[in-house]
């Protein structure tokens, strides 16, 4: 017995020592690569008076940033080594990362054209002690624009503060060195920097729950298919409105990409679909593109609508409707092409006087069957036509201008959306059989594919709107101003 009681002593020893092995030799977790956000928020400072706000808006935007996509750290009331230490890890994370974002709300200072943020620590006395006891700037931006093709840095830290007075005081001859908010900063590659008001201007607190700048930040961050200097143009006009006009959120871009929170419209993540002639969204009840089509035709004069319909949906629940509205259409079309009937034969009239020699009538010949097939009456047109675009995913619908231009089996067309979902692009694509295939780049930066039935009076079919990382898909429904 002592001699197995070794045995598994030693097997034990061997396991826990193998265990150890592979705990060791496990590589760490890798962090995420995709959008990576480091928010600070100071408002307890020790050696100034408090700011409410600050924390409040930090959380609120990490929660904000998180349902974004974002990994993100977030730091309240860090003092200075804190905060040095977020920005070292906030620098690791963002290697490999697609984008990087840096939020920053509290107290900051300019001297002779530099910044600092002002950690919960801070004790600055005078000049010399300004760099133990603040983080410069150029710290955080550093760690970003080398690490990400897109940068984005959010200060709201132009507030007047006392360290700025205490400072300028003890500089003496040289206060003027000591700047009124922030000095502006000029960004690098791939960069957007965004400060809370105008270079050398103060900004609010805020007297609610947020600073000025940060609840119109929050109110526009995930609006839908707003590219984000779209999105700062809203937030700019908001705090203008909100404080009378006294701060005016300022920017330095150097972006060199377009860049949105959020897609053109609230979408589905799904991986890219290969290509196929006409796009099958996911999700999407078949009927109610059936439905789109027949509406879109079940008026029109033109058999070519019907027969559209027809080649797609055969045994469709409107195809015997179709063909006997093809039929009684081509019927029509044969009636007006045919020719003058046969004059009625003359009545008997009284002999004259002086019977004259009966003159032959010939009959009426009847035109010549064409020798050559009729010329396809949609080789070519031009028409402006309108309707709507309808989200299946969410159940939104758009209304939609488009003017449709074939040529031969070339189609292009200028399209509109209006708002709430504005867009404008120019689409190209191929006619045939009936069918137009279309796509092109609006100018919310997002590719739109269009295909289905198309003619001189109607479009209608399926759409799909393509940006990174993002799918929508819908119906449309567009008909020309004249049948409308």
């Amino acid at each position: 017995m002592p001699a197995v009681r070794r045995c598994l002593r030693l097997l034990a020893t061997i396991l826990l020592w193998l265990g150890c092995g592979a705990l060791a030799a496990a590589p760490a977790a890798t962090p995420g690569k995709g959008q990576v956000a480091l928010v600070v928020g100071i408002g307890a400072y020790q050696n100034a008076p408090p700011l409410p706000n600050p924390p409040k808006d930090a959380r609120a935007l990490a929660d904000s940033l998180k349902k974004l996509g974002f990994q993100v750290e977030l730091a309240i009331d860090p003092d200075k080594t804190r905060l040095e230490q977020a920005v070292k890890r906030f620098g690791d994370q963002l290697q490999g990362a697609k984008v990087g974002l840096f939020f920053y709300a509290g107290h900051g200072l300019q001297v002779s054209g530099r910044n600092y943020l002002v950690p919960a620590d801070a004790k600055i006395d005078n000049e010399r002690s300004l760099p133990f006891a603040a983080v410069d700037a150029d710290l955080v931006l550093t760690q970003m624009e080398t690490s990400t093709p897109i940068s984005l840095v959010f200060l709201d830290a132009c507030r007047d503060n006392p360290f700025s007075r205490s400072l300028a005081r003890s500089m003496g001859t040289r206060s003027a060195a000591v700047g009124r908010g922030l000095a502006q900063i000029a960004a690098g590659e791939g960069s957007l920097i965004v400060f809370a008001t105008q270079p050398g201007n103060v900004a609010e607190d805020g007297k609610a729950d947020h600073s000025p700048f940060t609840e119109a930040l929050l109110k526009n961050l995930a609006a839908p298919g707003l590219e984000v200097r779209q999105m700062l143009t809203r937030v700019r006009q908001q705090v203008k409105e909100q404080t009378n006009g006294k701060q005016i959120p300022w920017d330095h871009s150097s972006l060199t990409q377009d860049y949105y929170f959020l897609g053109p419209t609230t979408v589905v993540v799904q991986p890219q679909a290969a290509p196929a002639a006409q796009p099958k969204a996911a999700g999407v009840d078949p009927m109610a593109v059936q439905l789109s089509l027949w509406e879109s035709v079940r008026t029109s004069q033109d058999p070519a609508d019907f027969e559209d319909y027809l080649k797609q949906y055969p045994d469709g629940k409107f195809a015997a409707i179709a063909r006997r509205r093809v039929a009684a259409l081509k019927t029509a079309s044969l009636k007006e092409r045919e020719p003058a009937a046969k004059e009625p034969a003359a009545q008997p009239q009284p002999p004259p006087a002086r019977p004259a020699a009966p003159v032959e009538r010939q009959p009426a010949k009847a035109s010549p069957a064409p020798s050559v097939a009729a010329p396809d009456p949609q080789a070519a047109f031009d028409v402006m036509m309108q309707g709507t675009a309808t989200n299946l995913t969410v159940g939104t619908t758009a209304q939609v201008q488009f003017q449709l231009r074939r040529a031969g089996s070339g189609v292009t067309a200028a399209i509109r959306v209006f708002p709430p979902l504005y867009a404008t692009g120019v689409l190209q694509g191929q006619y045939q059989g009936g069918q137009c295939l279309m796509q092109g780049w609006m100018n919310e930066g997002f590719l739109l594919k269009m295909a289905g039935a198309c003619s001189a009076g109607s479009f209608s079919g399926q759409y799909q709107a393509e940006s990174p990382g993002l799918v929508q898909q819908g119906v449309f429904r567009l008909q020309s101003r004249a049948t409308n």
